[in-house]
């Protein structure tokens, strides 16, 4: 079973600064709940084709590695799971004025089905609200205060 999670901020700060705050990998750990490990996977760091390796721990340990599969800079970035758990997610920035930018995240996940995906789903499912809320607050407040 697939479900989406969508959320969106508004970020006092241009475009170009949010989105390259979000683009960077290095960043993800300070503002992604749960995010315990993210590393690239070769030499390209962003665009179209860059890969990471994830851990995510949100009651139980996520793996995934994910490659960007679609990327406009200061407006769209799409990361779609290629390895382990079923993810895609999905970030758009709009311009709301010179200082300010909306935020849209769109993300998709699947869990695995059975017995043992059923324990998964319990155990993450209580926690994907509060990720979900601390991910904004936290992205809000980092790049507000850069």
């Amino acid at each position: 079973m697939t479900n989406v999670v969508e959320k969106s901020a508004e970020i006092n700060a241009p475009v170009s600064k949010v989105f390259a705050y979000v683009d960077d990998f290095s960043q993800t750990k300070n503002w992604m709940y749960g995010l315990a490990e993210i590393t690239p996977v070769g030499e390209q760091l962003r665009g179209i084709g860059a890969q990471y390796d994830g851990v995510m721990k949100v009651g139980v340990t996520l793996k995934a590695r994910i490659e960007c599969t679609a990327y406009e800079p200061d407006r769209l970035i799409e990361l779609t799971s290629v390895h382990g758990v079923h993810t895609t997610q999905r970030w758009t920035f709009t311009p709301l004025g010179q200082d300010r930018t909306r935020v849209d995240a769109w993300i998709s996940y699947a869990l695995p089905g059975g017995p043992a995906g059923r324990a998964i789903a319990g155990a993450v499912k209580p926690v994907v609200g509060v990720a979900i809320k601390h991910s904004s607050d936290a992205l809000v407040r980092n790049v507000e205060s850069l």
